[in-house]
């Protein structure tokens, strides 16, 4: 028994005929004929009775038809699922980010334009965000982590500058820019050492040759922040990143060379899914930030 036999049986009954099957199939007739009658003759039975140009399935046919029927509907409801998946009408997106105000942007524009596709967001930071990427637990991210790994495919969202942050009564206000020798004399709070953020301070930190020991190390940007805001040292985080906080100034660091970059990232065997890839092209369209547009 092939399936091929088993549809030949079904639109031969549908269509009430051998030709009208045919036709449905895409087949010649006498294939139409010949699966069935190699069907009837290997189980020794008769699905059929032919009466001229009338076809009627036989109480054996009938029993048959009934318990094939399932195979057909679950090939039809298959299909309108397919088809739905290609018009991106349904099916879901799991992201991570360490950037979640990037990662919220680029979800509000694709859901703008695919609605019924729903979508998970993760938080983390860097490494967090490699990790789930190569376990398979996110199928997209949006980090600041390099995509030095020839499995991922990447699209840089953003380019920021760093830029300091510093108490409002820091000694340090009013002063149009700062150096990293000033903020080491500050006291420097460190984020965790898997932070992106953190390695491009300590790649700068190293070319100036500025040996430093932070009053504070600290898990996330927020808590870097309070911990500014509480006077307990002056912090360095990406331009983009900072929605303000009472009583903290932001400064520019003149001897800074590296800015951080967003990027969205995603296995390069999944890339090409349509699903991400839309999510690809969406990300394309996203406004540049506003030091982007003042370089």
């Amino acid at each position: 028994m092939q399936y091929v036999q088993l549809r030949a049986v079904q639109a031969v009954a549908t269509h009430g005929g051998f030709s009208a099957a045919a036709s449905a199939l895409g087949l010649t007739q006498p294939a139409i004929s010949d699966q069935i009658r190699r069907l009837e003759r290997d189980y020794g039975c008769m699905l059929f009775h032919r009466r001229g140009r009338t076809v009627e399935p036989t109480e054996f046919g009938r029993r048959l038809l009934a318990a094939i029927r399932p195979i057909f509907e679950a090939e039809r409801q298959a299909a309108a699922l397919l088809s739905q998946a290609a018009a991106l009408e349904s099916g879901t997106l799991s992201m991570i980010s360490d950037a979640p105000d990037l990662a919220v942007s680029l979800i509000a524009a694709f859901r703008t334009r695919h609605p019924a596709i729903g979508i998970h967001l993760a938080i983390g930071n860097a490494e967090t965000c490699l990790e789930r990427l190569h376990a398979a637990s996110a199928d997209v991210a949006v980090t600041a982590a390099a995509a030095i790994d020839a499995r991922l495919h990447a699209q840089t969202l953003r380019e920021d500058p760093l830029i300091a942050l510093v108490h409002g009564c820091s000694a340090l206000v009013g002063r149009k820019s700062v150096s990293f020798a000033m903020l080491a004399e500050q006291g420097l709070i460190f984020r965790e050492s898997h932070s992106a953020t953190q390695r491009l301070l300590a790649g700068e930190l190293q070319r100036h040759a500025i040996s430093c020991t932070p009053t504070l190390t600290v898990d996330g940007r927020e808590a870097m922040v309070e911990a500014v805001a509480a006077g307990l040292g002056v912090g360095v985080i990406a331009a983009s990143e900072y929605g303000g906080r009472h009583g903290i100034s932001t400064m520019p660091i003149s001897d800074c060379r590296v800015r951080m970059t967003i990027s969205l990232l995603a296995p390069r065997d999944q890339a090409a899914s349509r699903l991400i890839g839309e999510l690809f092209t969406v990300a394309r369209t996203l406004p540049p930030s506003a030091s982007q547009r003042a370089r």
